[in-house]
């Protein structure tokens, strides 16, 4: 699960805040959320909220929460995207900044008769701070976010699941957790990296979701306290990586779903 970088001595932002705005903002848009319910939502992540625009960008640097709201709620069209390093999904070099990779997730709003903008959101439980950049280069964001329906997504999932559980099983060594607290540390992990969705009637998102919730769980404790060898994970890299890769295009594929829903 990747995650924006703490200050010392403060809580981590919750997982995924860009996909929270950029729902909530979506369902407000179609009159299934209000907008205090999404400065409801973004309370929840920060008590502050920063927003640090480059020049030509339709918001000021200093706008508040619920300028950033209109602007996303109101674009024709939004998508979120999961890059990593050597995985751009479907990203130019340009937008693959130090802070989108750090983030590993930014939002992309198209803007009639201008080119797209990205947000990301970096901080911590205390400030948030969104940076709204002006793409410098053709893109399409309707085609962002995978092709892929929902149910094949789904059924990928599935059996990456099991996949993952057998990758940590070949993992030996010893270990300084016992099989309990592994799983509540794997319970623990998979809660942080859900997402409060907006009212919707797509139950195959909530799945996906969950499931590459639990399996961004399981790749990250491959890599923690399981008492592996440096062999044993170099072995296991190709496979956690192509994990963590899948649950990337699947959560992209579930929200964008949801994104392209709330526009119709």
């Amino acid at each position: 699960m990747s995650r924006s970088l703490p200050e010392s001595g403060h809580a981590l932002l919750r997982a995924w805040p860009a996909s929270a705005l950029a729902l909530w903002a979506a369902a407000w848009r179609a009159g299934s959320a209000a907008p205090d319910d999404v400065l409801h939502t973004l309370h929840d992540y920060a008590q502050v909220h920063d927003v640090d625009a480059a020049p030509g960008a339709p918001i000021a640097s200093g706008a508040s929460a619920l300028e950033l709201i209109r602007l996303v709620g109101e674009a024709p069209a939004a998508a979120v995207v999961f890059p990593a390093p050597g995985d751009a999904q479907g990203l130019g070099p340009g937008l693959l900044d130090a802070e989108v990779l750090a983030t590993a997730e930014v939002l992309l709003i198209a803007r009639p008769g201008g080119t797209p903008l990205s947000i990301s959101a970096r901080g911590t439980a205390e400030r948030c701070r969104w940076t709204v950049r002006v793409v410098e280069q053709p893109l399409d964001v309707e085609a962002l976010g995978g092709d892929r329906g929902v149910g094949e997504l789904e059924y990928e999932l599935r059996e990456a699941v099991g996949e993952a559980a057998a990758v940590i099983a070949g993992l030996t060594g010893p270990r300084s957790s016992g099989p309990a607290d592994l799983r509540d540390a794997l319970a623990a992990r998979t809660r942080a990296g859900l997402l409060d969705l907006p009212p919707h009637d797509r139950p195959r998102v909530d799945r996906i979701l969950a499931t590459a919730a639990q399996i961004d769980a399981i790749v990250d404790l491959a890599g923690g306290d399981l008492g592996a060898s440096a062999a044993q994970l170099d072995t296991a890299d190709t496979e956690l990586r192509r994990l963590s890769a899948l649950t990337r295009r699947a959560r992209a594929g579930a929200i964008n779903t949801l994104l392209r829903d709330y526009r119709r």
